[in-house]
């Protein structure tokens, strides 16, 4: 049958909280991927949802400063963070110094004293020499990664973020003068040294997708270097390949992954929903998550450096998780850099607000049991009004295969009802709006439902923030 639906508010809705702090401390280091290849797991084999957040720059800040940073986000119910633990790109702070304002190799080629200096005039005698590390700083990386493993968060960590084009954003030419031998001798050096650190997966790559052969000697040496090293007890390998790429999808290196980002700074390119769902699909079977996307703040209503980030920017997590379902991480634009005096002032936006209600809806459900709309055997959950992957107003949905839960983001750009085939649940189904900006529920009118033949849905006009996307919350009575 096909119904159209009418919805009820109720003055008190339930309010999904965040995960409390005795379940993060329920987290045991280090993860691992679960039997089915699908999401990460602890060593308890307890399902670990990717709730991240971008971070680039923290090491920049001192303990003070990255501790209440590390402290903000875990509040908010993040468990990860992206970050890396070599400074370059000079929009940030203070590149390459740490927080306490030590650098991380001492000498430069040459055999004289590296003063910090990331300009050259020959990169082959000025660049630092990365097999000569300067203890100071990385005693102060080792303290972060610990406090960080305190808090029970996960450290998605470049030791050589390689830069947009091999350019002055990232380590690219300071690997390349170093050259094969050097580079992966630096990989060795900081996988032995991270060897007992439970709480890392290793970053390649570093928004790069093509290699010139010396490029990629150089990254190749590298990660050889890296993975030499037995006996770790951090064994996962992910990366920020081009934009419009999974880690999976470059062509030299993408062999050696063992999570699966995707990544898009402009949906012009690939939007997130198609990127995911191929993440998903990829065979072998991968932990896929939404990387990176387009940030809070950093469009037309804050720094202006991605036009592609218009608000609300919770649409790319929405449609990033029920498409990867392993995971998501978030940024801002003006925290990542960390040279904002006032970026502790954007630690609370919309955006962040966002990502707290989205952690806490995810924490909340059996998200692990969760399978895409028309993949791996799932059947096409949204038969009318879905729109198509490469649009604005496509609808994101996951399901359980025991028919238990279904899941539906509907994004701003939409217009109307949606159709949803019941038939997929497995008994009587009661159905809910969740408001993404407020954490509330709206019971739906006439619900719970039959499981069987399709249903209309329309959402409510307007959200809590004024805007138009809501989730669809279908569960079946057990």
């Amino acid at each position: 049958m096909n119904v159209k639906n009418k919805f009820y508010l109720f003055p008190l809705a339930i309010l999904i909280l965040g995960s409390s702090c005795a379940d993060r401390a329920l987290i045991e280091f280090p993860v691992r991927t679960s039997s089915n290849g699908r999401y990460l797991v602890d060593h308890n084999n307890k399902p670990f949802p990717i709730l991240g957040r971008t971070s680039w720059f923290i090491i920049s800040q001192p303990l003070s400063g990255y501790q209440t940073y590390i402290d903000n986000t875990v509040s908010l119910g993040y468990n990860s963070i992206e970050m890396h633990v070599l400074d370059h790109d000079p929009r940030g702070n203070h590149p390459p110094f740490n927080g306490n304002g030590d650098q991380p190799f001492l000498k430069r080629l040459d055999g004289s004293d590296w003063k910090g200096s990331l300009v050259y005039s020959d990169s082959t005698i000025e660049a630092p020499d990365m097999t000569t590390p300067n203890e100071a700083y990385w005693k102060f990386a080792d303290t972060f990664l610990s406090y960080c493993e305190s808090k029970g968060v996960l450290v998605f960590f470049f030791p050589a973020y390689l830069g947009y084009a091999g350019g002055n954003q990232g380590w690219m030419k300071e690997l390349v003068a170093n050259g094969t031998t050097k580079s992966k001798a630096y990989g060795a050096w900081i996988a032995h040294r991270y060897k007992n650190q439970k709480n890392i997966v290793w970053m390649l790559l570093g928004d790069i997708g093509l290699f010139t052969a010396a490029e990629k000697d150089a990254e190749g040496a590298f990660i050889a270097g890296l993975k030499s090293v037995p006996g770790q007890q951090s064994i996962h390998y992910s990366a920020e390949a081009d934009s419009g790429q999974n880690s999976t999808d470059q062509i030299d290196f993408g062999d050696q992954m063992t999570l699966n980002g995707t990544y898009t700074w402009t949906p012009a390119n690939v939007t997130v929903p198609a990127l995911g769902r191929r993440a998903f699909s990829r065979n072998p079977v991968l932990p896929a998550y939404l990387l990176e996307e387009p940030y809070d703040e950093e469009g037309p209503d804050g720094r202006n450096f991605n036009p592609s980030s218009i608000q609300p920017v919770r649409r790319f997590q929405w449609w990033g998780w029920l498409s990867t379902i392993g995971g998501c991480i978030s940024g801002n634009g003006y925290v990542w850099p960390f040279n904002d005096p006032d970026w502790q002032k954007h630690l609370d936006t919309q955006g962040s607000r966002d990502m707290q209600k989205l952690n806490s809806f995810v924490q909340s459900i059996s998200w692990w049991d969760l399978v895409p709309s028309g993949l791996d055997g799932m059947r096409n959950l949204i038969t009318a009004g879905g729109s198509v992957e490469s649009s604005a107003d496509y609808v994101s949905a996951a399901a359980t295969p025991e028919g238990t839960l279904l899941v539906a983001y509907i994004p701003p750009a939409h217009r109307g009802s949606i159709t949803v085939d019941l038939a997929v649940m497995k008994g009587s189904t009661q159905a809910r709006w969740y408001d993404p900006t407020a954490g509330t529920y709206v019971t739906i009118a006439s619900s719970p439902f039959e499981n069987k033949g399709t249903r209309e849905f329309t959402p409510p006009e307007s959200n809590s923030s004024g805007a138009s996307d809501w989730v669809l919350v279908l569960e079946a009575s057990q």
